[in-house]
């Protein structure tokens, strides 16, 4: 998901890169509850009726969801920033910050002189790969938009060379 906005006060403009996110960490729990009430009622059945061994297996099966639903939350909140300005193009990676605003924020933070910047799509070496977008000056690049589709790729280097244009 690309988010670009023009503040009219200032002449800064940024493009904000996010993956999307189809479920909040809140509904990510429903979905795990949805899935462990009916297995873990089952699991019980199962056990009085001398199938024991049913409900670890069934643990496991919840602790694996879990972990599979922590980490695509977890991977979710990565977010990019490309602030353009008169004369310094920024690019910070990090994490959004959401509810705990002392957890996250940039991780890492790049600038280069705006007159030298360039954005690149690369092509990918077969149908599989997907493509990179680079943004870089003076010999030094940065990957950005990784969790992009190819399609999304495109259409941040064409907003990006109409914002950099401009």
């Amino acid at each position: 998901m690309v988010i670009s906005d023009d503040s009219p006060d200032s002449r800064l403009r940024r493009v904000v890169i996010r993956p999307n996110r189809s479920l909040s960490w809140r509904q990510s729990m429903i979905f795990l509850g949805a899935i462990a009430v009916p297995l873990l009622l089952f699991g019980v059945v199962l056990a009085f009726e001398g199938f024991w061994l049913v409900l670890p297996f069934a643990g496991l099966e919840l602790g694996a969801l879990f972990a599979c639903l922590y980490l695509v939350s977890h991977a979710s909140l990565r977010c990019e920033v490309v602030s353009i300005g008169d004369a310094v193009v920024t690019v910070e990676k990090g994490r959004d910050r959401g509810r705990c605003p002392e957890k996250g924020g940039p991780e890492e933070r790049v600038e280069f002189a705006r007159g030298w910047v360039r954005v690149e799509l690369s092509n990918s070496p077969g149908h599989w790969y997907p493509h990179r977008l680079w943004i870089g000056a003076s010999g030094r690049r940065v990957e950005i938009g990784g969790f992009l589709v190819d399609d999304e790729k495109a259409e941040l280097a064409a907003e990006l060379h109409r914002l950099l244009s401009a």
